[in-house]
């Protein structure tokens, strides 16, 4: 299926034979990947026998598949579906990326200036270092400390007003925006920037902003909006040989720009279309043009065999997402991971393709199903050049 899928998507049949065979050639295609996305996502549920989960694909300005596995909650007949609210953790932050750089360019905020300037309570081991950590090397993850500075307090369930000042006691290990250094704790205090320079808060913001305008009808944010939800996947953590049901936590909830966001793969299906830039009223060409750059590379080659083809794979952080850079292309993705989900995001503008995944389980099957995926829509090296050689032909 790979090959005739890559065939399919990425030769000029509209050219070789005309739009309306090339239409049906390629819906055939995502006729045929969804089937096998569906036998794969339950297969590797099964496997690790996670409870439940679900899943979206989306192409361009359209859902093509919407699935669902198993149940919200061991020892319970209530089953998953595609408007079932997951915890989105880390993935969190695109929400936060996507805000912030709407209101830098209304005027609202200033990515440059000093993260203190609209947080006057931090400090941070001297004037200096204040100075140079800015809101945009916190929302990159470029802010030089060690990374994931205090997110064992988070985990001890400790408030952000007991957390706020160790970060004084912070000794950077390169210059802002030199080395990625992934964080929670600084990066949740974009939310008190958000609020400060608008004067309303960080969850309306992303509601008035983001969640209503998309008809995110599920979405919402932190453990009170989860807890509301009638529809909801409760949390499973390992116990004895399987997976039991626990108490959804208050901690990371407590840095919502970080981890804060709840929502369904309907949700996101609508999200990512977005992303794709199919919804530019609410998510202009502008503003993607800025959630798309890369700002601070991280450490090593990405790891996926999909990426072991091309030979200049490199991986970034951008404002609030993550991406892979492979020849003149880049897939642009967030995953995370907290108190018994794990759910992953991802789009790639130049194939047009979005996937959304979701489980109540922390076992890490959503990294072999997004490998797998990115695998059969992803082209190789030989067609990326093909396609690039026809668009330039084109051009002329």
């Amino acid at each position: 299926m790979n090959k005739l899928y890559r065939f399919f998507r990425f030769l000029p049949l509209a050219a070789l034979y005309g739009v309306g065979i090339a239409g049906q050639a390629q819906a055939g295609a995502d006729r045929a990947l969804s089937a096998q996305f569906q036998q794969q996502f339950n297969a590797q549920l099964q496997q690790a026998k996670v409870p439940g989960g679900a899943y979206a694909i989306v192409y361009q300005d359209q859902v093509l598949a919407l699935g669902s596995y198993g149940v919200r909650a061991v020892g319970e007949q209530a089953r998953v579906n595609p408007d079932t609210v997951f915890r989105l953790a880390s993935v969190s932050k695109t929400f936060a990326g996507n805000l912030l750089v709407q209101l830098s360019q209304q005027g609202r905020l200033d990515l440059q200036q000093p993260l203190k300037a609209y947080v006057p309570e931090l400090h941070l081991k001297n004037a200096q270092i204040e100075r140079q950590v800015n809101v945009e090397s916190v929302l990159s993850q470029g802010s030089g400390f060690w990374a994931h500075a205090f997110e064992d307090l988070i985990e001890a369930n400790k408030t952000p007003a007991e957390i706020l000042p160790r970060l004084a006691e912070l000794a950077p290990v390169c210059p802002p925006r030199r080395c990625y250094s992934y964080q929670n704790v600084l990066f949740g205090l974009l939310g008190r920037a958000a609020e400060q320079s608008t004067g309303k808060s960080y969850e309306s913001l992303v509601t008035e902003r983001v969640f209503s305008p998309l008809q995110m009808h599920t979405a919402s944010y932190g453990l009170t909006g989860l807890l509301a939800s009638r529809n909801k996947a409760l949390p499973h953590q390992r116990g004895g040989k399987g997976w039991r049901t626990v108490k959804p936590k208050a901690n990371f909830y407590r840095f919502p720009a970080a981890a804060g966001v709840n929502a369904s793969a309907r949700d996101l299906s609508q999200y990512l279309i977005a992303m794709l830039g199919h919804r530019p009223e609410v998510f202009s060409p502008a503003l993607l043009s800025q959630l798309q750059q890369p700002l601070v590379k991280m450490p090593g080659k990405p790891r996926w065999p999909v990426w072991q083809q091309y030979r200049n794979a490199s991986a970034w952080y951008g404002r609030g997402w993550r991406m892979v850079q492979y020849g003149d292309d880049r897939l642009y993705y967030h995953a995370g991971v907290v108190d018994g989900y794990r759910p992953y995001i991802a789009y790639s503008p130049s194939t047009g393709y979005g996937l959304v995944l979701l489980t109540n389980a922390e076992a890490d099957v959503t990294g072999k199903l997004a490998g797998w995926f990115w695998q059969q829509v992803l082209p190789g090296p030989q067609l990326a050049k093909q396609k690039q050689g026809t668009a330039k032909k084109g051009a002329k």
